[in-house]
């Protein structure tokens, strides 16, 4: 795995083993998908040299991506990881947004960076918990998640990446809005969002945006 930098004081050797370590128990792609797809993840370091984030709370983003994901067919599965420098450990502007990719997007794959604080660029003082980037004058998106989001975050976030909106469906995971029903272990996407990723899952896949893992 390639290393970006490791902080002052803490041998790159380290945050290599950090790195394995935290992608060793995350789960494969099932292999009955039609499609699996690889994630590269771009980690922030904290103030003290070490990984902000934790297996267990990636394999939990991982696992809920896999099961909202299969009605489509697609699975996720990391190929990849790398460490971000303690600056990235709070994303606040739109600048900091397009700056934190800036020479990572490489290969055909989905690209993930966790950050421990993402601001929200368009409400003063609001944190968010994700977000779905594009890359400046193209059309290539990427994203962001804090380590505060719960574990449907990443979910939500990679349905953006396939051409979804914000919904108003109430049993689907892109609503925004507070609401009672149905709950929230019983949200997913909705029939039609399903049937509105087909045709945005062909094309990446025609435009080599995105290509499946060897398996």
């Amino acid at each position: 795995m390639a290393i970006e930098v490791a902080a002052p004081g803490r041998a790159a050797g380290d945050v290599d083993g950090e790195l394995a370590a935290l992608t060793a128990g995350l789960p494969a792609c099932d292999a009955g998908r039609a499609h699996c797809f690889g994630i590269q993840l771009h980690v922030a370091l904290d103030a003290a040299g070490g990984l902000i984030a934790q297996t267990g709370w990636l394999a939990a983003q991982l696992a809920a991506a896999e099961r909202h994901f299969a009605t489509l067919g697609v699975g996720f599965e990391v190929v990849g990881a790398d460490a971000l420098p303690a600056s990235a450990g709070r994303i606040a502007t739109r600048a900091e947004r397009d700056a934190v990719s800036d020479g990572r997007l490489s290969g055909k794959l989905i690209h993930v960076f966790v950050t421990a604080r993402l601001d929200d660029v368009d409400v003063a003082d609001g944190v968010i918990r994700g977000v779905t980037w594009h890359v400046r004058g193209s059309e290539r998106k990427y994203v962001i998640l804090s380590t505060a989001a719960p574990d449907r975050v990443l979910a939500h976030e990679l349905g953006h990446v396939f051409g979804l909106p914000h919904s108003t469906y109430a049993i689907s995971i892109m609503n925004k809005t507070e609401r009672a029903a149905p709950p929230i272990e019983a949200r997913t996407f909705a029939d039609p969002e399903i049937a509105a990723m087909r045709p945005v899952l062909a094309r990446l896949l025609r435009e080599r945006v995105i290509a499946d893992v060897e398996r």
